[in-house]
């Protein structure tokens, strides 16, 4: 494996910046004064068309909660990821310290390389629900903070056997478009429809966990998951799809609509 490049300043940094933007990329790893860190760039806003139709979706099954949140794109994207991490670093959570801030790009430290989807898709079955229970123990520990992490999709819990489990990626904030609670609900929502799939033979298991999770949440939040999950179980019958159609991301949009149909129909 090439070994990442060693930065030790900002004009090394400034260097570093060039060199990735003039190969077309937006994040690699770096080494920060002997530290795994990694260099991450401004990108364009993505296009509005998509959140207006997603927004459109949201109205039409008067789910707040699921109100598309378009991330700023150049400086002003880098700086709500910047406020996102210090909210969250002050309210106790594991997320990426702030090595250097500079005004296209961010210095983060690594969080490690495991991403907590690869720790319950490779688990024994028996082992994934253990899993699992860490991600909406994070996820609990931020709303009892009165936090919200808006991209809470197992692809951005990471660990590390010396620091356990943290959070990445805010590069939007769901306080622009939605109230504090709804923002809390839809961190529920990405968690459930990233990781429902795994436990395709064992729903009720993890409605019984989803359950307990929900028993600790504030009455609004609790009541708001229900409300999207009844509203989204017709998700299910995405599985009379061929087979040659059931890509990852349709198997998991429909394995969410199983899950919710299962755990609002009791």
């Amino acid at each position: 494996m090439e070994t990442p490049p060693q930065l030790e300043d900002r004009a090394a940094i400034a260097v570093e910046v060039a060199s990735l933007r003039a190969a077309g990329g937006h994040i690699a790893p770096v080494l920060w004064q002997g530290h795994a860190a990694w260099l991450k760039l401004t990108l364009p806003q993505p296009p509005a068309w998509r959140y207006r139709l997603l927004a459109g979706v949201a109205r039409l099954l008067g789910q707040p909660a699921m109100q598309p949140v378009r991330p700023h794109g150049g400086g002003h994207g880098l700086r709500v990821e910047a406020a996102r991490i210090r909210a969250l670093g002050a309210a106790g959570l594991r997320v990426p310290e702030l090595f250097e801030v500079g005004a296209d790009w961010l210095l983060l430290s690594d969080l490690g390389r495991v991403t907590l989807e690869q720790q319950i898709r490779h688990a024994a079955p028996d082992a994934r629900l253990a899993y699992w229970q860490q991600g909406a123990d994070y996820i609990l520990q931020a709303h009892r903070a009165s936090q919200y992490l808006s991209q809470a999709f197992s692809r951005n819990f990471v660990w590390a056997p010396e620091t356990g489990l943290g959070a990445i990626d805010f590069e939007d904030d769901a306080l622009t478009v939605m109230s504090l609670a709804d923002a809390q609900v839809r961190d529920w929502l990405p968690y459930l429809f990233s990781t429902a799939v795994y436990f395709a033979d064992r729903l009720p298991q993890l409605c019984a966990a989803l359950d307990a999770a929900l028993a600790r949440e504030r009455p609004a939040v609790q009541a708001g998951v229900l409300l999207a999950l009844r509203r989204t179980a017709w998700l299910r019958h995405l599985r009379r799809l061929p087979s040659r159609l059931m890509r990852r991301d349709v198997a998991k949009t429909r394995w969410f609509g199983e899950l919710a149909r299962h755990c609002t129909m009791r």
